[in-house]
């Protein structure tokens, strides 16, 4: 959840960023080990929810189920890998820990006996949460009252591969892989709809109009680039017009479609996807694109707003030094009181709509196979066999507090190095130490929701 209504957007002191920073997250080398004493504060910190309670995918519609259900069948367009929660998922968290085993923790008593069978076992029970080339994980936040009450609205997906049907007739190139991924943050009272509705409905959208476009153009031409760009503007606005945004609700999307060679990132809102590359003789990591946050104060955004009526509030120097955001204001349907929302495109939001706030992506294209080469967008050569790119899609909840090359370096390291923890080891990493941080800089009071989806990008 960002909370983008009444959420203050402090950071860090000095001091604790300091100490985060510090903090060995990995290790350059072939016995990479990730930082896990954050999972003991978090423990510590967090109160336990007994019947924590979230969003999932049903046969119809959407159902209320406790948290790491799922309906055991997949839709046309692919079997979706889902996050768990990661701590308060007691089933999850038990085989999170036995994959952590696999590589021994710094803070595992070193004379413990792995148990591989239980390890296995593990590894076969998260399989509809991640395995050794993608994974996707989230952790329920608190914000405040009855603990029995919070809700997750974070969502995630990684679909890979994902399926578009091929036009009959139509040769399909070895080159045309598919994959679609991201993450989606719902807000104010109903978000938590918004955000699940876009995780069920904006892939067979998608999927449905990419089938078109292949019937009728080569997927790596100029052309067919822009239509596929155009495709995916224009199910971010379809999924916006039927999302159930009725009377309060909203979320970001941030998601990353692989086809062919070419890898496309949409954002709406304050989630974030980056696209990086690995080198493995040096192991170097290199971010070479990551999506912009979509807020009120920039220019372009600004400018939008104020010509379709609505008002821009800016805080004033002391408090974006302390990590308040610029909000566009509007009228809460439900309560007639003025709202603040810290970004200037989401899906629903529709009294904020009306005020400028728009559904419409922001879209670029990536060339993969450039980057593979070791082309000018970068300067790195990448093993060109197994294509050392991949894609990190985050809500702001792990954002905030964490550093986005720490992430991109945390993620690299278990997806291609020897040795290394398990990829959703290593979204664990990320996740306790995100939540350490809020719990920490708020006192107990506040956590926002956190959610990561993760995958190699592959030309094979």
């Amino acid at each position: 959840m960002s909370w983008r209504y009444l959420r203050t957007a402090d950071r860090l002191t000095n001091n604790l960023s300091n100490n985060l920073i510090n903090m060995k997250i990995f290790k350059t080398n072939t016995n990479i080990t990730l930082f896990f004493a954050a999972s003991v504060v978090a423990a510590w910190s967090v109160p336990k929810l007994a019947e924590s309670k979230e969003l999932v995918p049903g046969e119809d519609g959407v159902e209320l189920k406790q948290a790491g259900a799922a309906n055991g069948k997949c839709p046309p367009y692919g079997c979706p890998l889902l996050p768990r929660d990661m701590y308060f998922d007691e089933e999850a968290q038990k085989a999170l820990k036995a994959i952590r085993m696999i590589n021994r923790q710094p803070y595992d008593d070193a004379d413990v006996e792995i148990d591989l069978d239980a390890s296995n076992q593990a590894l076969e029970l998260l399989k509809s949460v991640g395995g050794k080339d993608q994974a996707t994980l989230t952790l329920i936040g608190y914000k405040g009252g009855n603990l029995h009450d919070q809700v997750n609205q974070d969502r995630a997906f990684v679909i890979s591969p994902y399926h578009i049907q091929e036009p009959e007739g139509k040769e399909t190139r070895k080159s045309s892989s598919k994959l679609l991924m991201g993450v989606f943050d719902g807000h104010a009272k109903l978000g938590e709809l918004v955000s699940e509705y876009s995780v069920k409905t904006l892939p067979k959208l998608l999927s449905d109009k990419l089938e078109k476009l292949l019937a009728e153009a080569d997927t790596d031409s100029q052309h067919a680039r822009e239509e596929i760009q155009k495709a995916l503007i224009e199910t971010f606005i379809e999924v916006d017009k039927t999302a159930p945004a009725e009377k309060s609700g909203g979320c970001t999307a941030s998601i990353v479609l692989q086809l062919g060679k070419y890898a496309y990132v949409a954002n709406a809102g304050d989630s974030r996807s980056l696209i990086a590359t690995y080198n493995k003789s040096t192991s170097e990591v290199k971010i070479v694109y990551i999506s912009r946050e979509d807020k009120p104060d920039l220019p372009e955004e600004r400018n939008r707003v104020e010509s379709m009526g609505g008002q821009v509030y800016i805080p004033p120097p002391e408090r974006i030094r302390a990590g308040a955001s610029s909000r566009v204001l509007y009228i809460d349907p439900e309560t007639g009181g003025t709202n603040g929302l810290a970004m200037s495109r989401s899906i629903g939001d529709w009294a904020a709509g009306a005020k400028g706030v728009i559904p419409d992506p922001t879209v670029d294209a990536i060339d993969i196979e450039q980057l593979v080469k070791g082309g000018a967008a970068c300067a790195a050569k990448v093993d060109a066999r197994t294509g050392a790119t991949f894609a990190v899609s985050a809500t702001d909840g792990l954002l905030d507090f964490m550093d986005i090359n720490d992430i991109a370096k945390t993620v690299a390291m278990s997806l291609y190095m020897d040795d290394s923890p398990h990829p959703l080891s290593a979204c664990e990493s990320l996740i306790t130490t995100a939540a350490s941080a809020w719990w920490q800089a708020k006192n107990g009071k506040y956590r926002d929701d956190i959610a990561i989806a993760v995958s190699k990008l592959s030309l094979d």
